[in-house]
């Protein structure tokens, strides 16, 4: 913890006095804004409404920092062992996503293709069969690429959990 010297009002030094206690003599008035204070050790001395400035703001920062490190050890992609009813919850609370609406887009593109056979089938069959092949061929693309997005969205948590791992081993040295 770093100490500071303050000037009183007659000129004299007092101190050194942890941070804690500064800001303690500062509430009950016992220094001023103006009051002059410098760190032990060191030569400048400053007002302590910089100082006090200065700590809120390292205080802003440290606090930023660990709800960011909390948040980064509470989520972890690659699941513990669940409960059968935690499972359950999860599928259920499912929200459409972008795989699932390519899903659907590529359902009906075939069911539309298939439909549109059955209409063209007894009048002209190469067309119908030509539309019936389109709507086959969207619809495995629109599958292969919700499953393309799924292993990617799987790729970037598998990435975010090894870079919270080596940022957590680079941190403790």
């Amino acid at each position: 913890m770093e100490q500071y010297y303050i000037t009183t009002e007659d000129g004299k030094t007092e101190g050194p006095y942890l941070f804690e206690s500064l800001e303690t003599f500062y509430k009950h008035g016992k220094i001023t804004k103006d009051t002059l204070v410098c760190i032990a050790g060191g030569q400048e001395w400053v007002q302590i409404e910089t100082v006090l400035k200065q700590e809120a703001e390292k205080a802003h920062k440290e606090s930023k920092k660990m709800s960011l490190e909390r948040l980064m050890n509470e989520y972890d992609p690659i699941p513990k062992k669940q409960s059968a009813e935690r499972i359950q919850e999860d599928h259920e609370s499912l929200a459409i996503n972008i795989e699932g609406l390519l899903c659907i887009v590529g359902v009906i593109a075939l069911i539309t293709g298939v439909l549109v056979f059955l209409f063209y089938a007894q009048k002209q069959p190469g067309i119908g069969l030509i539309y019936l092949l389109t709507g086959a061929f969207s619809c495995l693309g629109c599958f292969w690429c919700a499953k393309v997005i799924k292993l990617l969205s799987r790729v970037v948590d598998l990435l975010s959990v090894i870079a919270k791992r080596i940022c957590n081993v680079g941190g403790e040295d």
